[in-house]
C-alpha cells in the first residue's frame, strides 16, 4: 500500500487481527519554534505506517522514519542539521466515547498521516537544536560566533550587584572578621 497524507481506514479490507504496511514519502509541513522556520531533509520524507485492524472499527497504528530537521541553531543561530527518529503509536477506536481511544489524527474514519508526522517528528526532537554538540554560542557584546574562535572582547566584567560578597570573600580571605 502507497502511503499518502491521507489514509481512508474504512476503505482498508484487512479482517480483524490482520495488519497492513503503508510506505513512501509525505509531504510534511515545516516547524515553526521560536518564530524560526525548520525544514526537513529530504522534504518529503520517507515514512513506514503501519496499521493493525482490531476489534470492531478499532486500529493501532504506528509510523516510523528517519528525517533530518534543518533550521538555525538556538544557541549561535547557524545553520543546524539534527538526525530524528519518528517511532510514533496511536489508538483509534471510531465506536467509542473514550477520548483515550480516539485519536486526534482521524477525522470521519481518515487519518491525516501528514498532520501525524509533523508532530511526531516535533515531539522526537531533542531538548535543543544544536549546529554541534560543544557549540559555544555568540559573544553577548560584539556579536562574534565563538566557534570559530575568542572574539577578542575579554571577559565579562563583573555585575556589579555581586560587589559586596566579592568584598565579603576578600576581608575573610584575608583573615578579617567582616
Amino acid at each position: 500500500m502507497e502511503l499518502t497524507p491521507l489514509i481512508d481506514l474504512r476503505g482498508i479490507g484487512v479482517p480483524v487481527g490482520g495488519a497492513e504496511r503503508a510506505e513512501g514519502p509525505v509531504a510534511v509541513e515545516p516547524l515553526e519554534l521560536a518564530g524560526q522556520t525548520y525544514a526537513y531533509r529530504p522534504h518529503e520524507p520517507d515514512l513506514r505506517l503501519d496499521l493493525v485492524r482490531a476489534l470492531g472499527a478499532a486500529w493501532h497504528l504506528r509510523l516510523r522514519g528517519r528525517v533530518n530537521v534543518e533550521g538555525p541553531c538556538w544557541v549561535c543561530l547557524a545553520a543546524a542539521d539534527v538526525p530524528v527518529d519518528v517511532d510514533a503509536t496511536e489508538i483509534h477506536e471510531a465506536d467509542t466515547d473514550d477520548p483515550d481511544m480516539r485519536s486526534s489524527y482521524v477525522a470521519d474514519g481518515v487519518l491525516d498521516v501528514a498532520g501525524w508526522a509533523r508532530d511526531a517528528v516535533a515531539e522526537a526532537l531533542p531538548a535543543r537544536i544544536l549546529c554541534r554538540e560543544d557549540c559555544a554560542g555568540i559573544c553577548p557584546r560584539c556579536g562574534a560566533n565563538l566557534n570559530d574562535g575568542p572574539c577578542g572582547c575579554g571577559p565579562p566584567e563583573p555585575d556589579p550587584r555581586w560587589g559586596p560578597l566579592a568584598d565579603l570573600a576578600r576581608r575573610m580571605q584575608q583573615g578579617g572578621d567582616g
